[in-house]
């Protein structure tokens, strides 16, 4: 008994020792690992030969592409789709909470973050809600993702293989919006797995939606996308009955069929115009119309104006110097008149307006808007009132009193908080509405 109380005694003295010999962390010291993660990215920063594609989604849904190229000596040049002169400006790796980027000094990617709405637009004390400083939550290779400190914008960075690629990273997106937009409709259709779904590839907002039928009833799946050559990558894969979709490859109008070609999974897809939606809405329009009391200022807004014959802002608002946002209006922001209408808002507030017979007729389920007069000021030629007149002329169907044209509503989000209007004679002219923020 004895003789196995000493073993014991023993053993126990030896796994004491151990434990002591192994007090020092397996890991190594923290900030030593921390200093090590951070050289490992500055070298996969600094080693991309052509630079790396940058794909922002801001956190009001803004989305932009850039092009970093990084030095070792802690500056960057920078381009992105909407300042494409490459700028140069600072950056330093820094270990916060997290492996993080900072942007130093101002640059191109400050631009989109900018408080002042005078600059690029968006909201005045927050403009698109961005960030210039940005956690690393993962990486590979050849992509690195990235989140905002303070808004939690998304930047995914991935490694351009050659000069070609950088060259053309910012015309990838307008040639896929190009080749939608020779499909003149707003409706287009195409077949996936069988299910027949409505497409809708917004380039100017980068969102790419399906709608199909689910039982009778209409589904709509929708995601933010980038391009990245001629494949449309989505932010958030989109389920189609049993099918998921993270991207459509070899995006391209084939002139032969007039329709576009794509691959889904590997599958080649056409997608072709319709003139009818999948399925009317037949109450969309009155709800479209009731809902604007409610909305704050008792308007929708639209930041793209009107798309029409194949082009994005055919009334051309965005060349409008101070050019905000196009109202659709109530009688109540007109003072009490019996009329609502269009309003173009600029930094100084409001411009040339509409004026439609209040309330609007709805039948067979479509919204037929009524000019009553040619209220604002059309007459002169400046911009805004040039882009103010077009924008009449579609709304209408004319410029002149009892002009009229008739509208579906197409709701585009579950919460009845967005819409699209299309035109009905032809589909080939619409505009997407949202309330006032």
């Amino acid at each position: 008994m004895k003789k196995y109380l000493l073993y014991i005694i023993l053993a126990t003295f030896g796994l004491s020792s151990c434990k002591k010999d192994n007090d020092k962390p397996i890991i190594g010291d923290v900030d030593e690992r921390l200093s090590e993660v951070l050289e490992e990215y500055s070298k996969q920063l600094t080693d991309a030969e052509f630079g790396w594609k940058g794909y922002l989604l801001t956190d009001n849904q803004t989305s932009a592409t850039f092009l970093f190229k990084f030095d070792k000596k802690n500056r960057t040049v920078m381009a992105a789709d909407y300042e494409e002169e490459p700028a140069e400006s600072s950056y330093r790796l820094k270990a916060l909470q997290r492996p993080t980027i900072l942007f130093d000094t101002y640059s191109t990617l400050h631009l989109i973050a900018d408080p002042n709405s005078n600059v690029i637009g968006g909201t005045t004390g927050m403009g698109y809600y961005s960030d210039f400083e940005f956690a690393f939550m993962s990486s590979s290779a050849d992509t690195i993702k990235l989140e905002g400190l303070l808004n939690k914008s998304k930047l995914l960075l991935i490694r351009s293989k050659s000069k070609a690629e950088s060259e053309n990273v910012f015309s990838a997106l307008s040639n896929v919006s190009d080749a939608a937009a020779k499909i003149k409709t707003y409706f287009k259709r195409t077949t996936i797995d069988g299910v027949e779904c409505e497409v809708k590839l917004d380039g100017a907002s980068q969102i790419f939606s399906l709608s199909y039928l689910e039982e009778g009833n209409l589904k709509t799946v929708d995601t933010y996308y980038y391009v990245s050559g001629t494949t449309v990558v989505f932010y958030t894969p989109l389920e189609v009955g049993k099918t998921t979709i993270k991207e459509i490859t070899d995006v391209g109008f084939d002139v032969s069929s007039s329709s576009l070609k794509a691959k889904v999974n590997g599958t080649q897809i056409s997608i072709k115009e319709a003139l009818v939606p999948l399925k009317m809405d037949m109450t969309a329009a009155q709800r479209w119309y009731d809902q604007k009391a409610v909305n704050p200022n008792d308007c929708w807004v639209s930041d793209n104006a009107f798309h029409a014959e194949g082009i994005d802002d055919f009334c051309k608002f965005k060349s409008v110097p101070n050019f905000q946002t196009l109202w659709y209006a109530g009688s109540s922001v007109f003072g009490g008149t019996p009329y609502d209408g269009m309003i173009a808002m600029t930094t100084s507030l409001m411009a040339p307006y509409t004026a439609s017979k209040m309330p609007i007729d709805v039948k067979d389920g479509k919204a037929k808007f009524t000019l009553i007069g040619s209220a604002g000021t059309f007459t002169d030629t400046s911009p805004i009132a040039k882009a103010m007149s077009a924008a009449r002329t579609i709304l209408y169907g004319g410029a002149t009193a009892g002009s009229s044209e008739e509208w579906y509503l197409i709701p585009t989000s579950n919460d009845g908080k967005r819409y699209d209007m299309v035109r009905a004679k032809d589909a080939q002219a619409w505009i997407s509405w949202r309330p006032k923020s």
